[in-house]
């Protein structure tokens, strides 16, 4: 009887263990991959549009085995790393700083990671899909974008559904 009281109790404690797995450190399982450069061969992971043929800018994914997922827009970023189930192969996230170069083409050496950025998002500014966050290091550079395209200030936390909805128009 108490072989299987001790079965019972193991089985029902497998699901707590995977949550615990779930909550680990993410740089303690990914393989580092920095940002690549871009070329005509690098289609956006989620629509197939080739990433280099738009303005705005970009972002990457770093999965946790060191593959680099491209997308042409932040917002194609941001719409694959919020679906559940790429949280589990994520390890990092890169955009464009909008700080360090501009909009109509942005440099390969200009990459920062998407957690430390502030976007501005509803300004007027076209990219690959519509009016895309754009990410800056720079708060003075943000508040200078939206005084020329508007919109408002948000940090990569305050980011959601709700607060890039309207900045798409295609899609």
């Amino acid at each position: 009887m108490s072989t299987r009281r001790q079965i019972l109790i193991l089985l029902a404690g497998l699901p707590g263990l995977g949550l615990i797995a779930c909550g680990r450190e993410p740089d303690s399982q990914v393989t580092a991959c920095p940002p690549i450069p871009l070329s005509d061969e690098h289609e956006c992971a989620l629509c197939g549009m080739i990433v280099v043929h738009f303005p705005g800018p970009k972002g990457q994914a770093c999965l946790r085995d060191g593959r680099v997922l491209t997308f042409c827009s932040v917002h194609d970023l941001l719409a694959w790393a919020w679906q559940p189930e790429s949280a589990p192969a994520l390890g990092a996230l890169h955009v464009h700083d909008l700080s360090r170069t501009e909009w109509a083409h942005p440099s390969d050496d200009a990459y920062m990671n998407a957690r430390d950025a502030l976007y501005v998002v509803g300004h007027d500014q076209q990219g690959a899909m519509g009016h895309s966050p754009a990410p800056f290091s720079r708060q003075a550079d943000a508040e200078s974008f939206m005084a020329r395209h508007g919109g408002h200030v948000l940090a990569f936390d305050q980011l959601d559904w709700d607060s890039i909805r309207d900045e798409i128009t295609g899609h």
